[in-house]
């Protein structure tokens, strides 16, 4: 009789403890599936802080390349109009702070950027995912998307060339966030503006947009076009905006998408107009900012829209397009010709 007691007493403790180790493993399992599952989800305004701390970042490091005595400047190739596009140790530094402080504080979000990491053990990278001082004095409402449905994209040193001819002005760091191929976040740093209110836009669609935007005159509907468009990869958009407007039209060059956007978000120009190819990290950015003030940019010869997801093309082929007002007459010019 004790015996038995004794086995029965034993297939009960074994019972419990198998018992036990199959809850330990489900709760376990459950946990793991569900931290993955809320690691996954990412803090869009974490994002946007972490976005304008990585082009402050980057811009920094531009500076401190600027400011050295000589720096190296070597060459990717030309263009197809035949201009050389040089890269500096200023690009590759810029790159490695914005790439990798916003890789490592979102790990689970794709980043693309114009560089690639060179050297990149030498540079300082900082964590920039909190807290959100970029944007203590705003009120926002935060929104969570899953990291599978995030591409940020980044420009390091946009407008290399007018870097190395000391045309600083034209200069900018640039960060966006696309979800699902639409940019709805974009920063744009000019690093050697000399007051920080005006040195750095930033806008989140439907959510808020820096001070320095929102106190903008609102654009006129009706005025003489006058047109921005790129000094050194213009192509035959002279011309091509020539015969499209007659002499009722006013053609500025500048350089660095980034100028060019703001240039038509301030008002200074009426559109950007860009007919050759050009990278999507140069206008994601632009193109968040533009259109969260009502603004549109759209393909100029392509009627297709523009994504800036992981899987869609660098490089956009259509020619662009980008007014604050009146697009849809400013293409058919254009289609007209």
């Amino acid at each position: 009789m004790h015996i038995r007691m004794s086995v029965r007493t034993r297939r009960t403790i074994c019972c419990g403890i198998i018992l036990l180790l199959s809850s330990a493993v489900y709760l376990y399992t459950n946990r793991t599936s569900y931290t993955s599952i809320r690691d996954r989800n990412v803090s869009l305004k974490s994002l946007l802080n972490a976005a304008i701390k990585a082009a402050e970042l980057g811009g920094s490091k531009v500076i401190t390349v600027h400011d050295q005595v000589k720096f190296e400047i070597k060459s990717k190739g030309k263009t197809k109009e035949g201009v050389n596009e040089p890269v500096t140790e200023a690009d590759y530094r810029s790159h490695c702070a914005m790439y990798h402080s916003l890789t490592e504080a979102f790990p689970g979000i794709t980043v693309i950027s114009e560089e690639t990491s060179k050297d990149c053990d030498k540079v300082t990278v900082k964590d920039i995912k909190d807290p959100v001082n970029s944007l203590i004095d705003y009120k926002i409402q935060d929104e969570t998307i899953n990291a599978n449905d995030i591409t940020v994209w980044i420009d390091p040193l946009d407008a290399t060339k007018e870097f190395t001819e000391n045309l600083l002005q034209y200069v900018t760091t640039m960060v966006c966030v696309a979800v699902k191929g639409r940019p709805i976040i974009g920063v744009i740093y000019k690093p050697f503006e000399p007051k920080q209110n005006s040195s750095l836009f930033w806008s989140w669609t439907n959510h808020a947009v820096s001070r320095n935007l929102q106190i903008l005159p609102k654009p006129e509907d009706e005025r003489t076009p006058i047109l921005v468009v790129s000094q050194s990869h213009a192509g035959q958009v002279h011309n091509l905006t020539k015969i499209a407007f007659g002499k009722g039209v006013d053609i500025v060059s500048a350089a660095g998408a980034g100028y060019k956007f703001l240039e038509v978000v301030s008002g200074n120009a009426t559109a950007y107009v860009h007919i050759t190819a050009i990278n999507k990290w140069d206008i994601c950015a632009g193109t968040a900012i533009l259109t969260a003030l009502g603004g549109t940019v759209s393909q100029l010869f392509d009627q297709q829209p523009i994504s800036f997801g992981p899987n869609d093309s660098k490089v956009l082929t259509g020619g662009l397009l980008a007014t604050m007002n009146n697009h849809a007459w400013y293409l058919d010019k254009f289609l007209n010709v």
